[in-house]
């Protein structure tokens, strides 16, 4: 079997938190879970091709191209809802370019809406529902045995007229069996964060699912499992030792839930001297980090750490479910700073019960923190959170996620927030005004000079910088 593994470039729709801004100067980072899918499948001994549109420079043309000369059996696709149209657009260009053949979409998005993806994707013939390697076995098996796909958990897939679904599959609870990401498919020289600093680059899961409530977040309250710590460290050896990588970006959740395997992990890097041959960054909640373990994370080349501190008004992290004093807040992120190690802030505006004044306290609270780096968002209720279910669906008339994948137009339709009296329009420019004072400070400029260490990072900080500027100046002037 031959399979082609597709990570398309995504446009911008009207319900994203991101700053326009950022988000242009975000970089490019490689899709983990399709890599993932890649190493599954190569231990299958599945043929595989696959096409980094983006980082392989590769337009619509030269991927038709490629894949022509490829002749795939199947061509899958990891797929996120608020991009399920341009998801659907691709399946329809596969399908026109080589009628044969067969469309597997995964990701996120199948895990919400598995039967409504087929319905509505004509094109689409199989949805893999869950953790590719608790489906993709099984189901490439019976392809490849010409057998019925009949009571197989995690596939959702085309019988005739009609579409069957055997539920989803079971949580992988040994995930230190899974295979590495195929890295060595990527061009990992090309990737970069918009605030990295060394190439190779790279992205990094060490564990699943996150134990915290927060209202705005589909991982929230899902089963947290991880990997040990001796095969996380593995995993660090071959992206240096094999990939050339220098810098490693961990996206979990949490990384800090299990302060035991966060210090194994730290010792391991140190006796293995990768501390002092690459760097790395972790996202962690206020709650659970402290002393001991910043202490570790720094001596173990841990060199920045993602802090979700969402608000500067402790009424409105309790309705957000991130019920963080702001003293705590203020003295882990200083003790952060204090021990050598960058830190870096996620701010909401629009949560439940925000004002203008609780705004405003976000965006003070900010400028006084010693934070290297931060961003402001606007909140958007995601389908399956505690913000989409208790907080949206109870105050409009339709189902909007579920009604936004039969209707393209609704890519640029704003679907509203009734948790708030502040209209959308001034929340967005509230960002904008927010990073530009968190920004454009003595104290900031030189905070983010004394963090360059490349030409690249220069040029990347002050397109960043103009643009920023004149977004806020456009905004303000058509305000």
């Amino acid at each position: 079997m031959r399979i082609a593994l597709v990570h398309y470039n995504v446009n911008r729709i009207a319900n994203e938190p991101g700053n326009k801004t950022v988000m242009k100067h975000f970089g490019h980072m490689p899709n983990i879970q399709l890599l993932y899918v890649a190493a599954i499948l190569e231990k299958l001994q599945v043929e595989i091709a696959y096409y980094d549109m983006i980082g392989m420079h590769i337009d619509e043309t030269e991927l038709a191209a490629r894949l022509k000369r490829f002749e795939p059996d199947m061509i899958a696709l990891s797929v996120y809802t608020s991009h399920f149209h341009q998801a659907n657009s691709f399946a329809v260009f596969f399908k026109t370019l080589l009628p044969r053949v067969k469309i597997l979409f995964g990701g996120v998005h199948m895990a919400i809406f598995p039967l409504e993806t087929l319905q509505h994707s004509p094109y689409v013939d199989y949805g893999c529902v869950g953790e590719a390697e608790m489906v993709l076995p099984e189901f490439i098996r019976r392809l490849e045995a010409n057998e019925s796909l009949e009571g197989l958990a995690g596939m959702v897939w085309r019988d005739g007229e009609q579409i069957r679904y055997a539920g989803p599959a079971p949580k992988n609870l040994h995930l230190d069996d899974t295979p590495f990401p195929a890295r060595h498919l990527v061009p990992n020289e090309v990737y970069f964060n918009f605030i990295s600093t060394y190439r190779n680059y790279t992205v990094f899961n060490s564990s699943r699912g996150c134990p915290y409530p927060c209202i705005f977040c589909e991982s929230a309250q899902t089963q947290w499992r991880a990997r040990s710590a001796e095969n996380v460290v593995a995993e660090f050896e071959q992206c240096y030792e094999q990939h050339g990588i220098r810098e490693v970006d961990i996206f979990d959740s949490s990384f800090t839930v299990e302060k035991q395997r966060v210090l194994e992990i730290c010792r391991l890097l140190i006796a293995k001297g990768l501390h002092k041959k690459m760097v790395w960054n972790v996202r962690s909640t206020l709650k659970m980090m402290n002393e001991e373990l910043l202490e570790a994370l720094r001596e173990a080349g841990c060199y920045r750490i993602f802090y979700g501190v969402e608000s500067g008004n402790e009424e409105i992290l309790k309705g957000l479910r991130k019920p963080v004093k702001l003293e705590r807040a203020e003295r882990i992120i200083k003790k952060t700073v204090d021990v050598g190690i960058s830190a870096f802030g996620y701010f909401l505006i629009g949560a439940p019960g925000e004002t203008r004044e609780t705004a405003r306290q976000t965006i003070d609270f900010a400028k006084r923190l010693p934070l290297d780096f931060a961003i402001f968002n606007t909140l958007v209720a995601f389908p399956e959170t505690a913000l989409y279910k208790q907080h949206y669906l109870p105050h409009v008339q339709t189902d909007f996620w579920a009604d936004y994948l039969t209707q393209p137009k609704a890519v640029t339709d704003f679907m509203g927030r009734p948790w708030t009296e502040m209209d959308d329009k001034e929340m967005s420019l509230m960002c904008h005004k927010a990073m530009n004072e968190f920004y454009f400070r003595p104290v900031q400029l030189w905070r983010a000079l004394r963090s360059v260490r490349s030409f690249d990072q220069i040029k990347r900080y002050s397109h960043a910088g103009v643009d920023m500027l004149l977004d806020y100046m456009i905004k303000k002037i058509g305000q």
